[in-house]
């Protein structure tokens, strides 16, 4: 029942509660109202019989006193104007009868318990009660005005529930319609999803609040789902932008390592590499650092931009152009030709690179080293194609750079190799393995030793002697060269601080590479260690190359102006070489120039190299800056650069680089005989050997 009252809509709730409710009421109000009437109606016929019934004994008291039968009858029949009554007797104390009326219609066989009222009345004289009047009265009159009078009150209560019932719904209706609107309304919403409805319930009664309320809270929903639909987009928005640059380089806007991986993931199970040639070119370019550090990396990440516009440029649109990291660039073509058409593709790229650029109102010429695979004719995999072009791209790099390599199986054994040896090298001075040695630096015009070049020397336990043009690049490319040079400095100038208390000043030069020349800490490291040493700072010297310092022009002048501030002679090797510019050499604080043995060799005979020997000579003379020549093996060499005012000379003629204790035993020859001959250097040189 419960259940089946909880499922009815409101109104029929309503309608059933207000109709119960009335009808309670009615029901109530009748039994009260008919209690009432019933003890009114009852009360009021009762005392009219006691009222009668006192007067007809009162009257009847005499008769009864003289014991006058007849007239006490005809008083009793006084009562038969009153045609309820039904019966009358005088009783004596006794229980004689002495009078009665009976109607005359009247059978005798009534039950006074029926529809009856009986009354006793005492008739008493002297204080002595002589007899009882007793009357019974019909009441069926009383019963009938009664049940009329119930019978009204019903129709009237009916009537009243009826009208009340209209009136009620009429007002309920007032209430359960908007609640019908307001809920029919929440299940359009609802289902329709349109939040542009709204409740129009213009009561301002609790209705109207819960309308407002309701229309508020679609309004509040509205904002919010806008709100969140522009959260949603800029989310997706921002999930697609990091899609973007998690498989995306930002400054070039090629794609990545990573989306490489996944593309040539996603080939490899579409099983394309089994199905046709591709070839991988791997793009290095060649001493991109140089520019970054000297003109920022806002100028090397234009140049990245513009390198990779050009690498797309020459691709078709089904191949792929991936920034691998740094300077590096990967070129994925599919179905390529054959290896040759790879690596005409490959010298095209190179040519399209060399082309200058112009850049931040300068113009940048920019080379590169490539290395081509192509597979399934030298890998089976992507992996593996990757390191053979990285491979065929050292190989590049290392022959001289701004070429293109395709690989072939030497490489990877020579891949092998350089890894073999690189892992050797990094154990190599934990092990103790590397030492340095000296190449005296002689005075010309005396033939006594002035100072040395120190030189790395690594004596591996299995391969023996290797070549400082062997170990030194791998150095370089993997980083080991500061550790290295700084060892080196430790080394030379510690050494050269004991030979300088037991034999008087001498220099030593030590070769600083373009790793260390990029470090910005380095100035303050080689002070440091100078320090430590204990060498006299204006016996320590510091040998760049002429590429080094010409590849950071503006950032050279800075760190050799730092390191002569602190007191370290400067020494430029290789001079000659390369592309000096003299409007910069001349802002240089350099100390000594050093001619290369390219233009000792062919000395006294080659002309040309008497007057590159001559030239260098006089202008280090004019920019206050001492020569020393390189490479000098015979007496002949030694004396044309003497005539032409060289100060300084090395070279086998003198000496080959020595091993510490050796060269201490040369020093100490060297400064006995004061060799006043140049020609006694070659003795004395294959003496201390």
């Amino acid at each position: 029942m419960r259940a089946w009252l909880n499922d009815l809509p409101i109104p029929v709730k309503l309608w059933i509660f207000n109709v119960l409710t009335a009808l309670i009421a009615g029901v109530v109000s009748a039994v009260l109202l008919i209690l009432i009437v019933w003890r009114v109606e009852y009360g009021e016929a009762q005392r009219d019989a006691e009222i009668k019934a006192a007067i007809i004994a009162e009257n009847a008291l005499p008769a009864l006193q003289f014991r006058d039968n007849r007239t006490a009858d005809e008083i009793l029949a006084g009562l038969a104007r009153d045609g309820a009554v039904l019966d009358a007797r005088i009783v004596e104390a006794n229980g004689q009868v002495f009078a009665r009326f009976t109607p005359p219609d009247d059978s005798g066989q009534r039950d006074v318990s029926e529809d009856t009222l009986q009354v006793a009345v005492p008739m008493s004289a002297g204080g002595e009660r002589l007899a009882t009047l007793e009357v019974i009265s019909d009441t069926t009159t009383v019963s009938d005005q009664i049940v009329t009078y119930i019978a009204a009150l019903g129709l009237a209560t009916a009537v009243a529930l009826i009208v009340g019932s209209f009136i009620v719904v009429r007002l309920q209706r007032a209430i359960t319609d908007p609640l019908a609107e307001l809920t029919h309304l929440m299940g359009e919403v609802s289902g329709s999803r349109d939040l542009s409805r709204r409740a129009r319930v213009p009561n301002r009664d609790e209705l109207g609040q819960l309308s407002d309320s309701f229309n508020r809270m679609i309004d509040q929903i509205d904002q919010r789902n806008t709100a969140l639909g522009l959260e949603l987009a800029e989310r997706l928005r921002a999930e697609e932008r990091l899609e973007h640059l998690a498989h995306h380089d930002p400054v070039t806007g090629l794609p990545n390592r990573h989306f490489f991986r996944k593309r040539t993931g996603d080939l490899t199970r579409g099983k394309a590499l089994a199905e046709g040639s591709m070839a991988l070119l791997f793009v290095d370019l060649d001493n991109f650092k140089y520019i970054n550090d000297t003109f920022g990396h806002d100028c090397g990440d234009q140049l990245l931009v513009a390198v990779a516009e050009r690498l797309l440029a020459c691709v078709r649109a089904h191949d792929m152009v991936v920034r691998f990291g740094g300077d590096e660039f990967v070129v994925l073509l599919d179905r390529i030709g054959d290896s040759a058409q790879a690596q005409r593709l490959g010298e095209k790229l190179l040519e399209t690179i060399v082309r200058p650029f112009d850049l931040a109102d300068a113009c940048f010429y920019v080379t590169c080293s490539i290395g081509v695979a192509v597979a399934p004719e030298h890998a089976a995999n992507f992996d593996e194609l990757l390191r053979k072009s990285d491979a065929a791209m050292y190989v590049a790099k290392a022959a001289g750079k701004n070429a293109v390599r395709l690989w072939e199986p030497s490489i990877s054994d020579e891949s092998s190799a350089r890894f073999m040896l690189e892992l050797d090298l990094r154990k190599a001075l934990a092990h103790g393995e590397l030492a340095m040695h000296y190449q005296p630096i002689v005075a010309l015009d005396t033939g006594r030793i002035a100072g040395m070049e120190a030189l790395m020397r690594w004596h591996h336990p299995t391969r023996g002697f290797v070549s400082p043009a062997e170990f030194i690049p791998i150095a370089e490319d993997t980083g080991l060269i500061l550790e290295l040079g700084e060892w080196a400095m430790r080394e030379a100038f510690s050494q050269a601080a004991q030979w300088n208390a037991r034999f008087g000043p001498l220099f030593v030069a030590v070769n600083v590479s373009g790793r260390q020349f990029r470090d910005r800490e380095f100035a303050s490291k080689a002070e440091s260690i100078a320090r430590a040493s204990g060498l006299a700072r204006d016996m320590s010297e510091l040998e760049v190359t002429e590429s080094i310092i010409m590849g950071h022009t503006e950032e050279a002048v800075h760190l050799l102006e730092d390191l002569s501030a602190r007191g370290f002679a400067l020494a430029l090797d290789d001079f000659g070489t390369g592309y000096s510019s003299l409007s910069y050499l001349k802002r240089f604080p350099l100390d000594k120039l050093k001619i290369d043995r390219s233009f000792v060799k062919d000395l006294p005979d080659d002309l040309e190299d008497a007057a590159i020997a001559e030239a260098i000579v006089g202008l280090a003379r004019t920019l206050s800056m001492r020569v020393v020549a390189e490479g000098i093996e015979t007496e002949a060499q030694a004396q044309v650069l003497r005539e032409l005012g060289c100060q300084y000379g090395q070279g086998y003629f003198f000496s080959k680089p020595l091993a510490a204790e050796l060269m201490a035993a040369f020093i100490a020859e060297n400064h006995g005989q004061r060799m006043a001959e140049p020609g006694l250097g070659t003795s004395c040189a294959a003496s201390c050997a």
